[in-house]
């Protein structure tokens, strides 16, 4: 009985894309929500460093709102990667898409419900 094996038969086949539909299975949902929390930390780390560099400008110029577009438009060509519109508002620079972090509802608790320690 010297049978040679020239491939793989039709059971090992099956067997290997369930393996890779499992994994698949498993793997997709954990990756969907990367690409968006990623440009959220790519804008606020963006607006940190606008607010910083227009804060120093505003040590020699007064502060009006033609002077900041006028300084993001000179200085900066994309700050929020999901074209979100920057704008400067209580001494913060803002986006339209992602919100500043420090407003964050999620720190509220409900009334009556129990706090999560």
């Amino acid at each position: 009985m010297n049978k040679e094996s020239n491939g793989f038969t039709l059971v090992e086949l099956i067997i290997v894309i369930a393996i890779l539909g499992i994994i698949a299975a498993i793997a997709v949902p954990r990756l969907t929500g990367f690409k968006s929390m990623a440009e959220e930390s790519v804008c606020d780390a963006n607006r940190k460093t606008v607010e910083k560099m227009y804060s120093a400008f505003l040590l020699e110029n007064d502060h009006g709102d033609s002077t900041f577009n006028q300084f993001f438009i000179e200085n900066f060509d994309e700050v929020c990667p999901a074209s979100g519109v920057i704008r400067y508002e209580d001494e913060k620079v803002k986006c339209s898409v992602h919100e500043d972090g420090t407003e964050s509802d999620e720190d509220e608790q409900p009334e009556d419900e129990v706090p999560w320690l």
